[in-house]
């Protein structure tokens, strides 16, 4: 499962069509893409099923970044030359060549694996994420986002089609020498294993107590402090720990807070004609986008990111995009965008 040799046939196969038709395809892995999706279903279809989704594949991403700082485990083309690194087009400067395991069941040999190791603990204090290859965070995300989405709206064709996208997903990922097979194979049990456990949420009276404004006010019950320690808590814990990249901790507490302050209120509703849907979802695709720009620029103009450390940076960049779905609502609240049912408080998803 960590041979180079299935990788080096495939790239065998390549053309420059071909390789940009597995980049584009690979891009619907990438947080940008899942970000625009789930702000899509949030504001244009379903904001409590959409929000559930979000947390599913927030929480599948920080997973994943767990088990990849708990593996270990270099990308192809680090421990075999002879592997071209497409997505990127960088060169390969791997000093190591045909490193990969000898065997199905073996691992990459053991020169490679500690001069990785050693490489990554040299960098500093804190990990290098993308550096490390297993599990595939790719596929893990894309099979917990179409089998989520699956079990939400509870559509045959979702259920269809997710097989097959998780599949494209794998094969670019290995095709593009960005992942072994055992990669792959680990980031789709991994997503398997993340919507069995979202399953039993939605099953759980959990599910119908997250979307009761109740459990959201500052009390000392038990459900409140339980979600908090959920929403706030266990990701800095994690950050802190260095389990999981400071990006992903800012997504996720970007968008908790977010939706702390929409509860205020209670969450809006979702009537509205298609004119309205699609004006929600504009409005919340431009402030994210708009945010995104804004935070950069503002980091780059003052020069914080020269005292602030690149994890607070990377944190910020992404806490303050997340956190804009609070202002979304707002605004189409404001402009008559979710009519007269918005901020209706129901008790149950």
């Amino acid at each position: 499962m960590f041979q180079t040799e299935p990788i080096l046939y495939l790239q065998s196969l390549a053309t420059d069509w071909l390789t940009l038709l597995m980049v584009l395809i690979t891009s619907m892995g990438s947080s940008s893409f899942f970000a625009a999706v789930i702000i899509m279903i949030t504001f244009g279809i379903d904001f409590r099923r959409g929000f559930l989704l979000f947390q599913l594949l927030l929480w599948t991403g920080a997973v994943t970044e767990v088990l990849k700082v708990a593996f270990a485990m270099p990308r192809p083309y680090f421990v075999d030359s002879r592997v071209l690194n497409l997505e990127s087009g960088e060169p390969n400067l791997s000093p190591f060549t045909g490193k990969g395991a000898s065997s199905f069941f073996g691992l990459p040999e053991k020169e490679a694996l500690e001069a990785f190791r050693a490489e990554v603990t040299t960098e500093g204090s804190y990990p290098f994420y993308s550096l490390y290859g297993f599990p595939s965070g790719h596929v893990s995300t894309t099979t917990a986002l179409w089998g989520g989405a699956a079990l939400i709206f509870g559509r045959k064709v979702i259920w269809k089609i997710a097989p097959a996208v998780v599949l494209l997903m794998a094969f670019t990922r290995m095709y593009l020498g960005r992942h072994f097979l055992g990669d792959i194979i680990g980031g789709v049990c991994l997503g398997l294993l993340m919507l069995l456990a979202f399953s039993s949420f939605l099953q759980s009276p959990f599910c119908k107590a997250f979307f009761r404004k109740e459990n959201f006010i500052p009390a000392a019950r038990s459900p409140n402090l339980l979600f908090y320690a959920f929403m706030f808590i266990v990701p800095l814990l994690l950050t802190a720990a260095s389990l999981i990249g400071p990006d992903v901790a800012g997504f996720l507490t970007g968008t908790n807070t977010a939706y702390l302050l929409v509860m205020r209120k209670g969450l809006p509703g979702d009537a509205g004609n298609r004119g309205k849907r699609v004006s929600r979802v504009l409005v919340a695709l431009l402030n994210f986008a708009a945010a995104s720009f804004i935070t950069a620029v503002a980091i780059d103009i003052t020069g914080t990111a020269s005292f602030l450390g690149p994890d607070i940076i990377e944190f910020a960049e992404a806490f303050v995009p997340a956190s804009t779905i609070w202002v979304s609502v707002e605004i189409c609240f404001r402009l008559g965008l979710y009519g007269k049912e918005s901020f209706s408080q129901k008790s149950s998803a």
